[in-house]
């Protein structure tokens, strides 16, 4: 058995996304020869004032299907328990390793709850240390991978890759992120939004607001 830590890398989205969204937006209002500027990136100051101030409002007025073309795409690595509360996000996209096809014949991979009293870590630790134990003999007798995982426990480590378009981002972001959401989702939820945030400050910068 061995301990490892949550994982958030961002490793897809759409490029340039504040400026195509913009110019997406921009259609609503027939308003495209706003966008006019002397620089060939459209990324000077003038412009992002511009842009930011635009998409700004139309995160205030919660104009937010103009959100949903730009997406990214993450790499959680995380325990099993948590990603039962991930895959519940209907709009977006997962692929999971699966316990049904990998034998964790060289140990058993386990993200370490958030303790809080004396004696959990330990009695944590018994449970984890009995549930690989019982795998092993299990794996060792000749169960399939698929009929062995049965005993494997929630804590069990998994690599998560998942796709959603900045409106469920955000959505995603308020929701795991809240004072009552697991402590480990918090975490994870907390690391998205530093990286989606640079991608669109006008539609991130308040997505923790409501839940501070």
């Amino acid at each position: 058995m061995f301990i490892i830590q949550q994982e958030v890398e961002l490793v897809e989205y759409t490029r340039d996304a504040d400026k195509m969204l913009e110019r997406i937006a921009r259609v609503c209002y027939n308003s495209e020869d706003r966008m006019a500027c002397d620089c060939e990136d459209g990324y000077c100051d003038k412009c992002r004032t511009r842009r930011d101030k635009f998409l700004g409002g139309l995160a205030g007025k919660r104009h937010d299907s103009v959100f949903e073309h730009a997406s990214a795409t993450f790499r959680l690595v995380t325990d099993r328990g948590i990603t039962h509360e991930m895959v519940r996000h209907r709009l977006a996209s997962f692929t999971q390793s699966s316990t049904r096809y990998i034998k964790y014949d060289d140990g058993l991979p386990v993200v370490e709850p958030i303790f809080v009293k004396d004696g959990e870590r330990e009695l944590w630790l018994k449970a984890m240390e009995a549930a690989e134990k019982a795998y092993a003999e299990l794996l060792a007798s000749g169960v399939p991978a698929q009929n062995a995982r049965d005993v494997l426990p929630t804590s069990t480590a998994t690599t998560l890759f998942m796709t959603a378009n900045f409106r469920e981002w955000k959505h995603v972001i308020r929701l795991r992120a809240a004072q009552g959401a697991h402590p480990k989702i918090r975490e994870l939820a907390v690391r998205i939004h530093e990286q989606l945030l640079p991608l669109c400050p006008a539609y991130f910068k308040d997505a923790l607001e409501e839940i501070k």
